[in-house]
């Protein structure tokens, strides 16, 4: 067989092969899809080009494979221009319609006589000789390149500056260039002039551009897919080349036993397969990539390591190893912004470099003001297309520490730091594979810290008790004998509930919630409910060792506020469309009337208030099981004053004192709903007077619903950043 046959044989199967790679990284997106279909038709041309190759000798076989060839050819104006919109973010078109539309008739005509008949026999090939039609879809084709690329230049010129963006589509734009500069040719041969088909090589080269696109700018993000498909096939081909040697010089000479060796050849490239297979991965993962880690290995390694320790020092260390292993990356750095927010400074450090921009006010507040306070991501390349001056500012600060990207680490809406990752070993970009794992890791260790700086509260507030204590006179010896007693088991409790209890709850939640998502894969509809009650259940478990570190804090003094100008209507309103689905899970009705206008801001800790909103409004929802709950938020002169009315159970008379004491609940309350502690009305109590505020309770009686309010000053200065509840009991 002629090199020359081979040619189009060979670039057909990587055509082919990147075509379903595409595919199969993301089937809904418009972008893959697309290059997938015109993948396809390339495919086609190639492969039907080489059987008609193969039947040089047999003219209507011949003219039949060519007829085929076209089956693909004729629809590559159409996807390719289809691509050329997906890529470049426009919407579907006339032109596009019209380019199905004239595709459709040309496959047609195809099988006539009128577009292609007889063949022209070369040195190197056959090929049908062109007809009337042929040579006005030779036209239309032309065109619809000529405007595929006019529109490609522009979309670069349009993107400007340096971007990811931007290098895609500079290799995007070669890589259909070489494609149609060497494979136009290809229809020479259709008008009489015979040409040696070096057109044939274009697939494969058109793969190869591509491929390097993707290692290097995460074009489509199927650059994970297609390094381990690089892997397998390396490891496939140099199983495949010894067996076809050895088959070929058993074949010339030892023919008569070619039952017997071929079974001897299968068995040895079985046998050799996995030698090559992992040698080759070794290989490319060590000097060739960044990294061909598997992302559910990486996070359970990580989840074992961070359930095992309460230091922040060990959890910075791991979180370095564990990503350095799996990314390669120059370097890591735990951040934070500066008591007094003018400045973010530096946890812990594993190469970045410092640099002065960062310690600057405008870098705190940007970096955990609106990104990662947000929880959101930051990546450079991004930050520096972004228009804000500020953004900027920072973008350039990053730059000269040498971060690439930013992860927030946030836990109840409360930023603990940020991860500070460097470029890769290896120059590349991060791709969504990487950024979807540094997420889930982001979350991981932002409650891992949450839970060492718990434990490290406790055992500070351990210290000063036990000092307290000393002070004590010798005439309250045997009291304080019994609040030491006392202190301990409270001091036992919190130290069981911040790593007993929470580190093990966080991690089923992190399953959980990594099994509801899908990603250990979709689960039958009985065993995903079950999952599902897993984690509401995993869910009200932490709400309980919250609940209990809050009394703990609150009756210690150590529960601090921040206080911040804010929206209470707009806080409010967040609240109510978050819990809009638990209503109608039980068909009532949510109903907030909306201030007509909008309220001054006001003083408040928007994290505290809004666990007492939520505690509220969750309650009624609770115990109420006909009609409904209305919100209602007004200003009485100089107070705001928010309610939540219900038409659910109602309150004794005799109750509605004891509702706001700590583990108090109505004796009807506790049949309804059984798992309640008795602590949230409790704690809302001492969140809503530590602003100054009250609240309160109303109801006309059993059966009546009930009315839960709170007023709270209209104070628009904010002179204190920090606060503590002081001790109740005091």
């Amino acid at each position: 067989m002629a090199i020359t046959s081979l040619l189009p044989l060979v670039s057909s199967v990587f055509v082919f092969f990147l075509g379903i790679f595409v595919l199969r990284k993301n089937i809904k997106s418009r972008i893959n899809f697309t290059f997938f279909l015109h993948a396809i038709t390339v495919t086609m041309w190639l492969f039907f080009t080489f059987m008609m190759f193969q039947s040089k000798g047999n003219i209507e076989m011949a003219i039949f494979w060519d007829r085929m060839v076209y089956l693909g050819v004729i629809f590559v104006p159409a996807f390719m221009y289809h691509f050329c919109l997906a890529f470049t973010n426009k919407k579907n078109n006339t032109l596009l319609y019209i380019s199905y539309i004239l595709s459709t008739i040309f496959i047609f005509l195809s099988r006539t006589d009128y577009f292609v008949k007889d063949v022209f026999i070369y040195k190197w090939g056959v090929h049908t000789k062109a007809q009337i039609f042929h040579h006005i879809f030779l036209i239309y084709f032309c065109a619809i390149v000529v405007t595929w690329f006019i529109q490609m230049f522009r979309y670069y010129r349009r993107l400007g500056g340096q971007s990811i963006k931007k290098e895609q589509t500079r290799y995007v734009f070669i890589a259909f260039l070489v494609l149609f500069s060497l494979g136009l040719p290809a229809y020479l041969p259709a008008y009489g002039i015979g040409i040696y088909p070096f057109s044939y090589i274009a697939g494969l080269l058109f793969v190869i551009i591509l491929a390097y696109a993707i290692v290097n700018t995460r074009l489509m993000d199927i650059k994970l897919v297609l390094r381990q498909s690089t892997v397998y096939l390396t490891s496939l081909s140099l199983t495949l080349i010894p067996a076809l040697f050895l088959k070929y010089l058993f074949d010339n000479f030892l023919p008569e036993y070619s039952y017997w060796i071929d079974t001897v050849i299968v068995i040895f490239s079985i046998t050799i397969f996995p030698f090559f297979k992992e040698r080759i991965y070794r290989f490319a993962n060590k000097y060739l990539f960044s990294s061909l880690y598997d992302t559910k290995t990486v996070i359970k390694e990580l989840s074992d390591k961070l359930g095992s320790t309460l230091e922040t020092g060990t959890i910075y260390q791991t979180v370095t190893d564990v990503l350095s292993s799996a990314l390669h990356m120059k370097a890591l750095s735990f951040l934070a912004c500066g008591v007094k927010k003018k400045d973010v400074r530096i946890l812990f450090n594993s190469g970045l470099r410092v640099a002065e921009g960062m310690r600057s006010e405008v870098a705190c507040k940007v970096i955990f003001g609106t990104y990662a306070g947000a929880g959101k991501m930051v990546i450079l390349d991004e930050l520096k297309n972004k228009p804000g001056r500020q953004d900027k500012v920072v973008s350039k600060a990053l730059a000269d520490t040498g971060a690439e990207v930013l992860v927030p680490l946030t836990v109840n809406d409360k930023s603990v730091g940020i991860i500070a990752l460097g470029s890769k070993e290896s120059g590349d970009s991060y791709n969504n594979e990487d950024l979807d794992l540094l997420k889930i890791v982001g979350s991981q260790t932002a409650i891992a810290l949450e839970n060492a700086l718990l434990y490290e509260e406790t055992k500070k507030f351990n210290v000063k008790l036990v000092k307290e204590v000393d002070r004590a006179t010798h005439e309250l010896k045997q009291a304080n004998d019994e609040l030491k007693t006392l202190d301990r088991a409270k001091s036992d409790f919190i130290s069981i509930a911040s790593h007993q209890l929470r580190t093990p709850l966080t991690v089923i939640k992190g399953y959980g919630s990594m099994m509801l998502e899908g990603s250990f894969g979709q689960m039958p509809a009985p065993i995903k409910d079950n999952v599902q009650k897993i984690y509401d259940s995993n869910e009200r478990l932490i709400n309980l060792v919250e609940d209990l570190l809050n009394v703990s804090r609150i009756e210690s003094g150590r529960l601090q506020f921040n206080f911040e100008l804010g929206q209470l209507d707009e806080m409010i309103a967040s609240v109510v469309e978050e819990l809009t689905a638990n209503a109608a899970k039980k068909n009532l009705f949510l109903k907030f009337n909306k201030p007509k206008k909008a309220f001054p801001a006001i003083k408040m800790d928007k994290t505290k208030l809004r666990q007492v909103a939520i505690n509220l409004i969750d309650n009624a929802i609770k115990y109420t099981e006909k009609g409904g709950i209305t919100i209602d938020l007004i200003q009485e002169g100089d107070k705001l004053k928010f309610c939540v009315a219900d038409t659910g159970m109602g309150i004794k008379a005799e109750e509605i004192p004891n509702l706001f004491k700590k583990f108090s609940r109505g004796e009807e309350t506790s049949i309804i709903h059984t798992e309640g502690t008795g602590l949230g009305l409790y704690v809302g109590k001492m969140m809503i007077e530590a602003h100054g505020g009250r609240i309160w309770a109303e109801s006309d009686g059993e059966g009546k619903g009930s009315r839960f309010c709170f007023e709270l000053p209209i104070i628009t200065t904010v002179d204190q950043a920090q606060v503590s509840v002081k001790n109740p009991k005091a």
